[in-house]
């Protein structure tokens, strides 16, 4: 019991400090996204089709998305990856948003029958052009 307490009360002082650190007014981006099964060049299975807006005063390098896919239900998938992870190597100004889209190719063991739930969509680490970077590893952010 003294061990759940100690760890309830640290993640409640890292919480904390993690919200003054980080507020929603400072987060530096803007992310929406769906996954699809429709056809692309892009993938053969299915892909994660996104939207990305620096909302930064600086040029980004490369940003890392995190999301996790949900069934139908709600549930985690009880096969493939339910946690995904990927880097999107794509310059962007100040201000800039993309439209892009990763596969989902290699977290997926098998063909799904329908698109899953995307859910916990947040971006854990950005790079700018001038090497600096700004990160969110718990997605405390989460817009």
């Amino acid at each position: 019991m003294r061990k759940i307490s100690g760890f309830i009360f640290l993640y409640f002082i890292l919480s904390a400090l993690s919200c003054r650190v980080f507020s929603l007014d400072s987060a530096p981006y803007l992310i929406d996204g769906e996954m699809t099964l429709e056809t692309s060049s892009k993938y053969e299975i299915a892909g994660f089709n996104f939207y990305f807006l620096n909302k930064a005063d600086k040029a980004v390098k490369d940003f890392t998305l995190v999301f996790y896919l949900f069934d139908e239900d709600g549930n985690p998938l009880s096969f493939g990856k339910n946690n995904i992870v990927a880097k999107v190597n794509v310059p962007l100004a100040a201000g800039e948003g993309i439209n892009g889209c990763i596969s989902l190719d290699p977290f997926l063991f098998e063909i799904p029958d329908y698109e899953y739930e995307v859910d916990y969509l947040y971006v854990s680490l950005i790079t700018y052009e001038d090497d600096s970077v700004w990160s969110d590893p718990f997605g405390l952010c989460k817009l």
